[in-house]
This record gives C-alpha cells, structure tokens and sequence, in this order.
C-alpha cells in the first residue's frame, strides 16, 4: 500500500488533511491505514465509502470539497488526465502467488503463440509468467505500454491498446472477475483464458462471448423502432467524454430522430425512472455499466458502436470487434 511514500508526501507537503479512496476490494484496509497515518503523522484522514470504479473515477471533487491537502487513491495506475488537487495513485500491488492458476491454465492454452495480460495489480508479475510458460514450450507475447496503460500487459476495461494489436494465437488474462478478458475476446476476436489468482479458478471466455454477443445484438434489435435517444455523459474525473456525446447526438438526429444529452455521476438504473419518454440509452462514460449493469434497465442501454449499427452506419460484423471502445 506504500504507506512510507504516502507519509513522505504527508510531511513533505505540510498536509493537514488528506481523503483516502478504495475501490471495494480494498476498502476493508481503510481503517488501518487510517490509523496509521493519523498516529505517525499527526494528519487527519476522511475516508471515501463511495463505489470507486477505476482511475477515472477519482474523488477530486470530495477532496476539494472538504479541503484535503492531498487526496491517496488506491489499487489504481494514474490517469493521463491532471487532478485539480495533489493525488497520489496508490497501485497496491497484489503479493497473492500466481503459479499454480498459470501453470493450470496452462492445460487451456492450445496454440503456441500466447499473449499476456492483466491489470495493475499483477502487471509486476508478467515477466515471471513469460518466463514459467515459456520453459514449458510457449511463445509469449506481452503489450507495450499504450494509450492509458502505464505498463506493458496492462490493459483497463476502455483501453485495450496494449493487446489489440499482438499477432498471436490466443491471450492469457491473469486477474479477477470476467469484464477484463471479456474486452479482449471482444477486440481481438482471439480465445481468451482467464486466470483469477484469487479464487484459483480458470475458464475458456469463448462460450461467454458467443452468449454476451448475442445479448447485445438483442439490445440493438429491441432498440431498432425507437425515437427518442437519451445520451448519457458521465461527470466523474475521468469520464466526461462530451465531444464523443454530441457526435453521438448528431448522428441521432441526422436519422430524424431525437437525442437529448444528460449528465450523471452513478449511473444506475433508478437514476433515469423520471424520463420515461427516452427509450433507448447512449453510454459514454464507461463500458462496464453497458455489459455490467445493462440488463438491469428497463430500456436499452448500448455503446456508441452498438447505436452505429442501430442506425446503419456500421454493420454488426464491423462493430462487435470494437464494442467496449468509446469512439466512433
């Protein structure tokens, strides 16, 4: 958790205040931490409780709000955008041994030529994973650093540079949860294996995809006769992508169709019950509310490439290869 170098920017700052943000699966460290910084520096800490999706997501605004003199976000890279305050993006490196779910995936992977990737957490890692699969007869790829990824292999759910473009035969993803390798699958068009280091567990994405796939393409389909387009622009940090929305609306109204464009921090379901007139959602904050949470709406929720299909500027085929990307 880098607890010295938060201290050493404590005290070489002067800081009286300082706001700590955890993402969930970190926040049962808070109150140590906390505690710590508090007894050993004199400085008083707030902690944040609200939901902290990626580095995006950063806690600027609480921050200025209670005057913090620094703000220490955690399990995140930094974002290539600058904070209004002082921030410190606290990687918080996993130390959980990843061998054993490696070398189980390893039984998985069916072709020579194999492409590695992960999140911030493991990124220290891939080196030592190269080598261990290599030993046993691999050829293995790792991404440079690209777009908003600090390290080689690392990818986040809106950037998957670092492994778009890798000539291999299949990708091996080392991390938790489905959304990440679910992204490679989906812009590579390449079998992704994931291995959770954390559970020990390791699936094939390739049933996943075909099943999401055909999830978001019944999206579309139900969204084909509608008129009235909500396009939701996020208001966190690292998500307010309004060039992207206003093109979004003119191609909307290019079709005579209406678009209107609405502004949210969450966006969760409960948030739109008062627009009962939009009938379909644009979303250009974050890929994961769209695979995540869409189905949780009551109308449609679809990407910017998804509505290219909708209104026939791009054809399925085209568009599935890129769906969690937010461009047109």
């Amino acid at each position: 958790m880098e607890l010295d170098r938060i201290k050493s920017e404590i005290k070489k700052r002067h800081a009286r205040r300082i706001l700590l943000q955890f993402p969930e699966g970190l926040i049962n460290s808070a109150l140590k931490i906390s505690k710590e910084l508090e007894s050993e520096t004199g400085v008083e800490t707030f902690i944040s409780v609200d939901p902290c999706w990626g580095g995006c997501d950063l806690a600027e605004n609480e921050a200025l709000k209670f005057r913090a003199d620094l703000l220490a976000h955690f399990g995140h890279s930094p974002w290539p955008k600058k904070p209004k305050i002082p921030t410190l993006f606290i990687e918080a490196r996993s130390d959980v041994e990843i061998k054993d779910v490696v070398l189980k995936a390893a039984n998985l992977l069916n072709a020579r030529k194999v492409g590695l990737a992960t999140t911030v957490q493991h990124a220290h890692k891939l080196d030592d994973v190269k080598n261990l699969l290599e030993e046993i007869g691999f050829k293995i790829l790792i991404g440079k650093p690209s777009g908003k990824a600090k390290y080689a292999g690392q990818i986040l759910g809106c950037d998957l540079s670092s492994v778009s473009n890798l000539d291999v035969d299949q990708f091996l993803f080392i991390g938790g949860g489905t959304f990440h390798p679910l992204g490679i699958a989906l812009a590579t068009g390449k079998i992704v294996i994931a291995a959770d280091p954390y559970s020990g567990k390791v699936i094939n994405l390739e049933e996943m995809i075909k099943r999401l796939l055909m999830q978001r393409y019944a999206h579309i389909v139900k969204a084909r006769d509608a008129t009235r387009f909500g396009v939701v622009i996020g208001s966190k940090f690292g998500q307010i992508n309004l060039e992207l929305a206003r093109k979004i609306r003119n191609k909307i109204e290019s079709k005579g169709r209406e678009a209107y464009l609405i502004v949210a921090d969450e966006i969760t379901p409960e948030r739109f019950y008062g627009l009962e007139d939009i009938e379909v959602l644009i979303i250009t904050a974050c890929p994961r509310i769209v695979i995540e949470e869409g189905p949780q709406f009551r109308i449609p929720v679809i990407t910017p490439r998804e509505l290219n299909v909708l209104l026939g500027f791009e054809s399925w085929e085209s568009a599935s290869k890129d769906l969690l990307q937010y461009k047109l």
